[in-house]
C-alpha cells in the first residue's frame, strides 16, 4: 500500500506509530492525508487517530522523545512540535448550545471505530488506513465516491456542525465535486449564524489559495441557498449582460468564469493570490445597482465605482485584514482600466499615474486578463501589450519612486510648512507625466513652481540659498 511506503520513509512518523503500537495504541491515518494520497496529490502533514490510549497516557509515552503542544483539551488534539504530525483521540459529542463551539466533548478511546468514523464530514475524510495492518477501512465508500468525484456527507451527524457547509465549498472547488442531492438538502436545514467571521475567512482562504475550479465552490452554496447569507454574491444571480460581449450568461457566472481563471494563473504569492480572489470574487459587486437595459442594449456604466462600497462591507464582515481590503479595493475600483489602456493606447503618463493609485499594475494586468475570461475574445495582446508597457516603464511591481524628495525642497532654501507636502506632490505627478525624469529637471520644474503657482504664495523661499 503506497500510503504505508510514505510512513516507512518518514522515520519519525515510524517511530511513533511502533512506540504507540508496544504500549497498546492501535494506529490510524485519518481525513485529509489519506484522501490526498488516494487522489495522488501526496501529503507532508499527517493526521493520527489513536484508539485504545487517552490523551494523558499518549503524553506520557512521548514526553521523553518529543515536545508535545495539546491544542484545547477539549478537543484532545496533540500536535508534536517541530513535526506535521497531528494526534488525536477518538471522542463522542453533544450539541448543547447553538453555537458552533457548543458541543460537550467526551475522550473515548475505545469508540467503536465505525462511530468514530461516523462523526465525520464527508465520506471522502472518513477514509482510514490502519497502519498495524496496512489496510484501508472505508465503511461509507469515501474511495468510490473520491473516484467518482462525488461529494457526500458521512452521517446524520453532518448537521451538528453547520462549518461543514463551507469546507463542502472550498471541497468542490479543490477536488471538482459534485454533491448529492441529499447533501445539498442537509445543507438547506442549516445556516450559519453561528458561526464567527474568522471560521468562514479560513474556508474562503482555501477557496482561493487551493480551489482548481472556484466556480464549483460558488455554486455549491448557491445549490445549498446559501448564498442568501452573503448578499453582495446573491445580488448577481440573474443580472443580465450583454450577451454578444458575455455569452457566458449573468453577472455570477460571470464572477464563476473570472475565478476559475485566476485559479489557472495564480501567482503563488499567498498575499497576493488572496488578494486577487477577493478582488475578483467583488469586482463586479456594483452591477446590480447600476445595469440597465434601453435602446443600446445592457451596460452598467461605472459600475466599479458602485461595487466598491458593497465589497468594502462584505470584507469586513469576513474580518479579511484591512491590508488585503485595501489592496483588494483598488484593484475593485480599477479592474476595467487595463482593457481601457489597451483599447486607447494609453500614454506613458497615463500608465505612470495608474500605477500609482493601484500601487501593483502586475496584479491589476493579471485581474484584467481574468476579467476577460467567458467573453467572445480572450485578450492575450492585451495582456502582453500591458506587461510590455509596465515592464518598459518600470512600474510592473510598484509606482515610479520619487525623483525629488523634501531635502531637495529644502536645499531649495523652503523651510517645511503646511503645503510643503502639496509642493511635493505636484512634483510627484509632474514626474509620472513626464515633465522631467533626472533629479536636475525636477529641480528646474520646482524652481519655476515656486515662482509661477500663486496656491504656493506662503512658502517664501530662501533666495541666498537659491545660488
Amino acid at each position: 500500500m503506497k500510503l504505508f511506503s510514505v510512513i516507512e520513509n518518514r522515520r519519525d512518523l515510524h517511530s511513533i506509530v511502533d512506540l504507540l503500537h508496544a504500549n497498546g495504541g492501535h494506529c490510524y491515518l485519518v481525513g485529509g492525508c489519506v484522501r490526498d494520497h488516494l487522489l495522488g496529490l501526496g501529503s507532508q502533514n499527517f493526521d493520527l487517530e489513536i484508539f485504545g490510549l487517552s490523551s494523558e497516557k499518549i503524553i506520557e509515552i512521548l514526553k521523553p522523545i518529543h515536545a508535545i503542544d495539546w491544542v484545547g483539551k477539549s478537543y484532545g488534539i496533540l500536535k508534536i512540535r517541530g513535526l506535521d504530525i497531528d494526534i488525536g483521540v477518538p471522542r463522542e459529542e453533544q450539541k448543547t448550545g447553538p453555537l458552533h463551539t457548543d458541543f460537550a466533548i467526551q475522550e473515548n478511546p475505545f469508540l467503536p471505530l465505525e462511530q468514530a468514523i461516523r462523526r465525520r464530514d464527508f465520506t471522502i475524510n472518513s477514509i482510514y488506513f490502519d497502519i498495524k495492518n496496512q489496510q484501508i477501512i472505508d465503511p461509507f465508500h469515501g474511495i468510490e465516491d473520491l473516484q467518482r468525484k462525488i461529494l457526500r456527507h458521512t452521517s446524520e451527524r453532518f448537521s451538528e456542525d453547520p462549518l461543514r457547509v463551507f469546507r463542502g465549498m472550498q471541497f468542490c472547488a479543490r477536488f471538482q465535486l459534485i454533491p448529492t442531492p441529499e447533501t445539498v438538502k442537509c445543507c438547506k436545514t442549516l445556516s450559519p449564524h453561528s458561526l464567527s467571521p474568522e471560521r468562514i475567512y479560513q474556508e474562503f482562504v482555501k477557496l482561493f489559495i487551493q480551489g482548481t475550479q472556484p466556480s464549483l465552490g460558488l455554486n455549491f452554496l448557491q445549490q445549498t441557498d446559501w448564498l442568501k447569507f452573503f448578499p453582495e454574491i446573491h445580488r448577481l444571480v440573474g443580472v443580465e449582460q450583454d450577451p454578444l460581449r458575455h455569452p457566458e450568461g449573468d453577472v455570477f457566472a460571470h464572477t464563476c468564469c473570472t475565478l476559475d481563471a485566476f485559479a489557472k494563473n495564480r501567482t503563488g504569492n499567498f498575499e497576493d493570490d488572496l488578494t486577487l480572489g477577493f478582488a475578483l470574487l467583488c469586482h463586479d459587486f456594483g452591477k446590480p445597482a447600476t445595469t440597465v437595459k434601453d435602446a443600446k442594449g445592457i451596460h452598467s456604466y461605472w459600475h466599479e465605482i458602485a461595487g466598491i462600497l458593497p465589497a468594502k462591507n462584505f470584507m469586513e464582515r469576513l474580518r479579511v485584514p484591512k491590508h488585503i481590503i485595501l489592496q483588494a479595493l483598488t484593484l475593485v475600483q480599477h479592474h476595467m482600466e487595463p482593457r481601457r489602456s489597451f483599447k486607447r493606447k494609453a500614454s506613458d503618463g497615463e500608465l505612470r499615474r495608474l500605477s500609482y493609485s493601484v500601487t501593483r499594475m502586475d496584479l491589476l494586468i493579471l485581474m484584467g486578463y481574468c476579467d476577460c475570461f467567458g467573453r467572445v475574445k480572450q485578450n492575450d495582446e492585451m495582456r502582453a501589450w500591458a506587461i510590455g508597457r509596465a515592464k518598459a516603464l518600470g512600474i510592473l511591481n510598484a509606482p515610479p519612486k520619487a525623483i525629488i524628495q523634501g531635502r531637495h525642497l529644502i536645499e531649495l532654501g523652503l523651510s517645511p510648512c503646511k503645503d510643503f507636502s502639496k509642493m511635493l506632490l505636484k512634483i510627484y505627478f509632474a514626474q509620472l507625466n513626464g515633465n522631467f525624469s533626472t533629479v536636475e529637471g525636477g529641480l528646474l520644474y520646482a524652481r519655476n513652481l515656486m515662482f509661477a503657482d500663486e496656491n504656493l504664495a506662503s512658502i517664501q523661499p530662501d533666495h541666498s540659498s537659491m545660488g
